[in-house]
């Protein structure tokens, strides 16, 4: 078997961070998001907007105040930075999807978030949706979870990276819940998870 990219367990800022949308008897099992790849093209396209406004901005105000060209262009150019780094950055953090011991959640927004999740044992089945350039180049692509009752379609986890391992990671969690609730029996370690 290849290298396993889910195997980490959640840190234990990543666990205070989120214990507000778990419930009392669930535990964290992984956090993630957005793809890498997906990451950095949106800071290439974040650097031409909102970063030329940025650029533009601050070149007007060197001017303005009488800078000279070179240390306008730095300014400038920081600042058009700046802009791309904080917009790529509230994209990361806004945009998380958390597996726990019970459920699938996704979690949108940064100050106003919207929370979707799926029980395990109302899932009805996982699609995962990759293109030719995401599979081979870019690592990423889209998880479907369907689950009975769900009216819009199922939840969504878009660009993630490996798809197809973390579609397998939460097989295997809703396959360990289904025997928990079948049997009554013990927890045990899904392949690459530390449970404490």
């Amino acid at each position: 078997m290849g290298k396993l990219h889910y195997k980490e367990s959640p840190t234990p800022a990543q666990k205070t961070s989120f214990r507000n949308y778990l419930s009392e008897d669930e535990e964290l099992i992984l956090v993630t998001g957005l793809s890498k790849a997906y990451i950095r093209s949106k800071f290439v396209l974040y650097l031409i907007f909102p970063g030329l406004i940025g650029f533009i901005g601050g070149y007007i105000l060197g001017r303005y105040l009488g800078w000279e060209p070179t240390t306008t262009v730095i300014v400038a150019t920081f600042l058009m930075i700046l802009l791309a780094m904080l917009k790529t950055l509230h994209l990361f953090h806004a945009n998380r999807y958390l597996l726990t011991t019970n459920r699938v959640i996704v979690k949108k927004g940064l100050f106003a978030v919207k929370l979707t999740a799926a029980l395990y044992d109302k899932v009805t089945h996982i699609e995962v949706d990759q293109g030719l350039t995401d599979r081979f180049l870019l690592h990423h692509g889209t998880i479907i979870v369907n689950t009975a009752g769900m009216t819009k379609g199922g939840i969504v986890l878009k660009y993630v990276d490996y798809p197809f391992e973390l579609k397998n990671l939460i097989e295997r969690l809703i396959n360990r819940e289904r025997e928990q609730f079948g049997r009554g029996g013990s927890i045990n370690a899904v392949e690459g998870e530390i449970i404490s």
